[in-house]
């Protein structure tokens, strides 16, 4: 099956001067694995990803007779527009037409470009080529770096609260623990059991306090 294949660059168009064998266009679905208890691993499917495009060619440094009409024997000239327009991150057109099915053409960008020089055919150059769809974002994003490390930032004083400033009770917060609230009285974070021991009708595990609760706070 023989293909007539363009790229159009910065507004020039080039045809290839010999037709690759076979175009490739690949499209893969996207799917996360998750391993479950007692189900073994299982696959979620989250989107399509861009298409693939690729195909070699050979580029004849001069005129020889399977050479498609309307191109050049100039192999740097292609190479020159490709491998700029990858340099500058510029996306190309893809045309290609095999004469039976409908025609090809979209937007890509050039992700590889391999040039292979033979020893017994001087001044012929291949090229291998990849592409991936260019598509933009219909909204615009703006990347949020986040540090390796972050800082600790210092802990906001919780606002103070009356039953705690007469040193009877103490009403939980949100975020307080056992060892929390024994460091804020006492200083010493591990004489949590006096706390548990002053309030065990309502401390059943030391590990599980509630927002809400109050608590005696023993001298």
């Amino acid at each position: 099956m023989s293909y007539s294949v363009y790229l159009k660059i910065s507004g020039k168009k080039y045809k290839l001067p010999v037709n690759p064998e076979e175009i490739k266009k690949t499209q893969k679905l996207s799917i996360e694995k998750y391993q479950v208890l007692k189900s073994g691993q299982v696959s979620v499917p989250k989107f399509p990803e861009l298409w693939t495009y690729e195909f070699s060619c050979e580029l004849p440094h001069q005129e020889v007779h399977y050479m498609e009409s309307g191109s050049r024997a100039d192999p740097d000239r292609y190479i020159r527009a490709i491998t700029k327009a990858q340099r500058k991150k510029k996306p190309v057109q893809l045309i290609y037409s095999n004469g039976e099915t409908d025609d090809e053409s979209v937007k890509v960008l050039i992700e590889s470009c391999t040039i292979t020089e033979k020893a017994v055919e001087e001044g012929d150059k291949y090229l291998s080529l990849s592409f991936v769809q260019y598509k933009t974002p219909s909204k615009k994003y703006v990347a949020v770096v986040t540090p390796a490390a972050t800082v600790a930032q210092p802990q906001t004083p919780q606002p103070a609260n009356p039953a705690v400033e007469q040193g009877k009770t103490y009403t939980v917060q949100k975020g307080d623990t056992l060892w929390k609230i024994a460091k804020q009285f006492y200083g010493n974070g591990s004489r949590y059991p006096k706390i548990v021991s002053a309030n065990s009708d309502k401390i059943k595990n030391p590990n599980l306090i509630y927002p809400g609760q109050t608590f005696s706070i023993p001298s």
